[in-house]
């Protein structure tokens, strides 16, 4: 299928090609979570065997998930790679994210995704200031499962020189994009839910008044705080802000109705402001687990590694706690492939 005909967003089931009764695959038992973590890989498409998943899976879903999401997940993944070739792609980012019941998506989160890759753009002659949303988020909500309790995020402020109030040009928000070698760098994505409720979407017929709506909130908040300079990937002041506008898209987004991803289906989407779906994680008071695709071209998502100081291709895990003594535990956050 053709990315290129299809709209925003649209829906697909696809098959259980791994039954139960597979033998090289354990029972779907039911699933219930130790804790809220995730897993992510960045390489070339997986090999839908148990024996050949990074070794940093393993320890992941042993800490993480009771029961075995495998079946489930391989017969996702089997319809991702098929959807995958079809459209050229053999890379991906791929994303488990396990997240334990909570009320943090009682008030939606309407936002579209911010691009990974964009194609290359002429050389900026002025200096760029950062404002706020940088579109960093977009790969942070990837990983990062949420504060600890006795995490103080304005420890995480650095102080910066006094800004002059003089802009010769207009903020330019950070970014964690990277310049494709694509002139048709991929802006879409792939997900769906193993376990737990759907993503929300804004229904196609009103999405593109929705992001129209998103731009303006954002644009306000930004010219509300036209000095503000971001010296951490997790500002306070980007938070209280986008906070903020979440606040307002849910109330005025509250009459555009939603559409939900159903168990066994797989989401196309679009990313970006210009043409990206509005969507939110759902109210998920239960376990969720939900996985993540994002295909790439092989040099760009390496230039995406590198730009993190991470070689490709790469495994790690995020949330899992450190047990003393144990190296693979103590070796948190990045896994050998």
């Amino acid at each position: 299928m053709d990315v290129k005909s299809l709209p925003e967003f649209q829906f697909f089931p696809y098959p259980a090609k791994y039954p139960i009764e597979s033998k090289e695959l354990p029972t779907d038992d039911p699933i219930t979570l130790n804790t809220s973590s995730s897993w992510t890989y960045c390489g070339p498409l997986l090999t839908l065997e148990p024996c050949n998943l990074p070794s940093s899976f393993n320890t992941w879903a042993e800490a993480t998930i009771s029961g075995s999401i495998l079946p489930s997940l391989f017969s996702f993944l089997a319809y991702v790679h098929d959807f995958l070739t079809k459209n050229n792609q053999s890379h991906y980012w791929l994303t488990i994210r396990a997240s334990k019941g909570s009320d943090e998506f009682d008030t939606p989160r309407w936002h579209t995704d911010d691009l990974f890759f964009s194609p290359l753009q002429p050389p900026i002659t002025h200096i760029r200031r950062e404002s706020l949303f940088s579109p960093i988020t977009n790969l942070l909500k990837s990983t990062w499962t949420g504060p600890t309790t006795n995490q103080n995020l304005s420890a995480q402020i650095s102080p910066s020189k006094p800004q002059t109030k003089h802009h010769d040009h207009p903020p330019t928000p950070p970014t964690a994009q990277i310049p494709s070698t694509s002139p048709n760098p991929t802006n879409w994505k792939l997900t769906t839910t193993l376990l737990g409720p759907g993503t929300l979407f804004i229904p196609s017929a009103t999405n593109r008044l929705a992001r129209a709506t998103q731009q303006a909130a954002k644009s306000a908040a930004r010219a509300a705080d036209p000095d503000h300079v971001c010296v951490s990937v997790r500002c306070v002041g980007c938070a209280m802000a986008a906070e903020s506008v979440r606040a307002q898209l849910a109330v005025e987004l509250g009459g555009h109705g939603v559409v939900q991803a159903s168990a066994g289906e797989c989401v196309f989407f679009r990313v970006g402001e210009d043409k990206g779906a509005v969507h939110s994680e759902p109210r998920s008071h239960g376990d969720r687990v939900f996985v993540n695709v994002v295909p790439g071209h092989e040099a760009d998502l390496r230039a995406l590694m590198a730009k993190w100081g991470m070689e490709y291709p790469r495994a790690w895990c995020v949330g899992l706690p450190l047990v003393i003594g144990e190296e693979e535990c103590l070796r948190d956050v990045e896994g050998e492939i």
